[in-house]
């Protein structure tokens, strides 16, 4: 059995900051929601959301070459925590009970798969 390698905090950032990029694209889709179909800011805001997805394509396959795929993806799910200070934050959407409930039970699985114990 292989030994458990210990995670960082510069290991977490670093992929939080891909997660974060990735959820640019949900934010640009949302925007780009707001206009006409071909319009010059709905073109703008596609270009932006697929750019978004290029940058975390790029960066999502130099993470999971250097960490072990099980750590990659458990914090990826951490996405639903940004969307949630996204939509709050950039979109006034409310945030409910349900909502943070469900966010503290993400973390504490993403706890667990990160912890040292077996």
């Amino acid at each position: 059995m292989r030994e458990k390698k210990k995670i960082s905090i510069i290991s977490i950032l670093v992929i939080q900051a891909a997660v974060v990029i990735f959820t640019m694209s949900g934010i640009c889709a949302k925007f780009s929601s707001r206009y006409e179909v071909m319009s010059p800011k709905f073109l703008l805001f596609i270009f932006l959301e697929l750019a978004a997805l290029g940058v975390y394509a790029i960066f999502w396959q130099q993470i999971i070459k250097r960490f072990d795929l099980s750590l990659a993806y458990v914090n990826r799910a951490t996405s639903i925590f940004w969307s949630m200070i996204w939509a709050a934050v950039l979109f006034g959407e409310g945030v409910t009970l349900k909502n943070i409930i469900g966010v503290i039970v993400i973390f504490a699985g993403i706890m667990t798969v990160n912890s040292d114990e077996v």
